[in-house]
């Protein structure tokens, strides 16, 4: 029976609520898909996670950033990473759709079904209305990345000591540098920086935008949620990573930092490395992910009550040794298979179900309770909005404070004209000028009009009578 390159992963994971927040609203995803052993935040870290051989399965990498305040981005961030986790280990056992749905097709079909199982609950649950989450997850079936970006969390890739961002923001900032109208150092004190586009439940639907990369050799990933990347550069991430001694240092030294700075969110972050006789030395730092649109035929009607036969259960755990088909292996300038070892594609027998030692659900025995006090909602707020909605907001946005010499110069104007004409008395309107002061410059005009008519007319008829009464003097004395 063939086997499987070896690849190894090492990786640490932490969360912290920051110097703000009263409550920690992130979370994250460790996921050995061939055991079915999964870390979460508020778990206590498993040892056979933080090292071990990538299976026939795979893996999962997620973190998730919680909104709603309280209770609610909690409840999201949770939903999130628990029904990817759910999911995907449900997709790889079913009969109908585990040998024909490609791995990443797997991936964006359990982030869609948390898209919907969190905006459900935040209809029918008054006390989570609104709630929300963002989501980057990346998925590693043999030497292929697979990353599923919802929202601003961020996935990061270090080779060769350099550092490059797979995943794009979805948010209004990121429009803004695609379109060329701010640069990256003013989108990070921009005012709309925490306003994004889409997120986990604001809909009930959701574009979860895929991408692919090979991995190489000594590959680090580094994901991490906005607490992070808005408090720390990618070059420092790079520097504190590349330098640390181990990943649960360079974890404590990101946080640190973060916190350091202010530290207004919640701050999560994940670092995996990747290295074996299953990966390529990369030859040049250069990464280019490539992006993956759905797969035309790939269902997305899935019967979730429906999963893996007792057939193909009792065929797996009957293998004595090796499994019945291994993952294809994608290498680089090559559509062959990466090493003389990687046998038959994915696709050619159905995917028996993972082992039945799968860790248990870990259920929440003490009840949450949402605050209303609004006081607990400090930091910075991320808000999902639509481009329409933006609009209208910078449509209705209040006119700038007027010029400190131009209300003074029209103050003076008004003094003037209150000394030159008389007060208005009775029912007369009072007009309130472009800077807020109530003023009568819209009466004085045409009363001053009026005044000098009256004293043109006045002279006027004095001098004809005075020069009529001359005229008739001179007559007597003719």
């Amino acid at each position: 029976m063939a086997e499987i390159p070896t690849i190894q992963v090492a990786l640490y994971a932490q969360t912290d609520v920051g110097m703000v927040r009263q409550g920690n609203e992130d979370n994250f995803l460790v996921l050995d898909l061939s055991t079915g052993t999964s870390w979460s935040a508020g778990e206590e870290e498993p040892a056979d996670l933080l090292q071990f051989q990538l299976g026939y399965y795979g893996c999962i990498l997620a973190v998730s950033d919680g909104m709603g305040g309280a209770l609610a981005g909690e409840v999201a961030s949770r939903l999130a990473v628990e029904t990817v986790r759910d999911r995907m280990l449900q997709l790889q056992a079913h009969g109908n759709y585990g040998a024909n749905v490609p791995f990443h097709e797997r991936l964006r079909l359990a982030v869609e079904e948390a898209n919907g199982l969190i905006h459900a609950d935040g209809l029918s649950n008054p006390m989570h209305k609104g709630l929300g989450a963002t989501f980057t997850g990346v998925g590693i079936s043999g030497n292929m990345a697979y990353f599923a970006q919802v929202g601003d969390s961020r996935a990061h890739l270090i080779r060769q000591g350099k550092i490059a961002r797979i995943t794009k923001d979805q948010s209004l900032v990121q429009q803004l540098i695609d379109a060329g109208q701010i640069t990256e150092e003013e989108a990070e004190t921009h005012s709309y920086r925490n306003v994004i586009l889409q997120a986990l439940g604001a809909q009930n639907l959701v574009n979860v935008e895929v991408n692919a990369l090979t991995l190489h050799e000594r590959d680090i990933l580094v994901l991490c949620s906005d607490g992070l990347s808005g408090k720390v550069s990618t070059h420092e991430i790079a520097e504190i990573v590349n330098h640390a001694g181990d990943f649960q240092t360079a974890c404590q030294t990101l946080i640190a930092l973060a916190n350091q700075r202010g530290g207004e969110d919640n701050i999560t972050v994940v670092i995996a490395q990747f290295f074996g006789e299953g990966l390529e030395q990369s030859r040049s730092d250069a990464i280019e992910p490539v992006g993956i649109a759905r797969s035309p035929d790939t269902t997305t009607e899935i019967n979730w009550a429906q999963g893996g036969d007792t057939d193909q259960l009792e065929a797996f755990t009957n293998q004595e040794a090796g499994v019945p088909n291994a993952p294809a292996f994608a290498t680089s300038g090559s559509t062959g298979s990466l090493r003389s070892k990687a046998t038959t594609p994915l696709t050619a027998t159905p995917i028996p179900p993972p082992p039945a030692t799968t860790t248990p659900l870990k259920q929440r025995t003490e009840s949450l309770e949402r605050t209303e006090d609004l006081t607990a909602r400090r930091g910075p707020i991320t808000a999902v909005y639509d481009v329409s909605q933006f609009q209208e907001a910078l449509n209705s946005a209040p006119l700038p404070e007027p010029d400190p010499e131009m209300v003074s110069l029209r103050q003076a104007q008004a003094d003037l004209l209150a000394q030159t004409t008389p007060s208005l008395t009775g029912d007369e309107t009072i007009r309130t000028d472009p800077v807020g002061r109530a003023s009568r410059g819209g009466y004085a005009l045409p009363i001053t009009l009026v005044l000098l008519l009256l004293a043109g007319l006045s002279t006027g008829i004095f001098w004809y009578f005075n020069q009529q009464a001359k005229e008739t003097e001179a007559r007597k004395q003719a």
